[in-house]
């Protein structure tokens, strides 16, 4: 993704089509997509986004349940 395409993405049009798997592959083999390229270059930071939104998600779902103490 270039420069200008980080400063001007849309949030609403997130593709989350292909869920990543569950053991990611290091920087330089090549991407589980099977697309040819290394992976730092084709999914490691839609990876990244995905997976720090899971972690936002499952920390309120803790967050919610929590008990309450006072």
């Amino acid at each position: 993704m270039g420069l200008f395409g980080r400063f001007f993405k849309k949030e609403d049009k997130e593709d989350h089509s292909q869920v990543p798997p569950k053991v990611l592959p290091m920087r330089n083999d090549l991407c589980w997509c099977d697309s040819g390229l290394k992976y730092k270059k084709c999914h490691l930071e839609q990876d990244q986004l995905y997976l720090e939104k899971q972690y936002q998600k499952e920390l309120a779902a803790k967050k919610s349940c929590s008990p309450v103490f006072g």
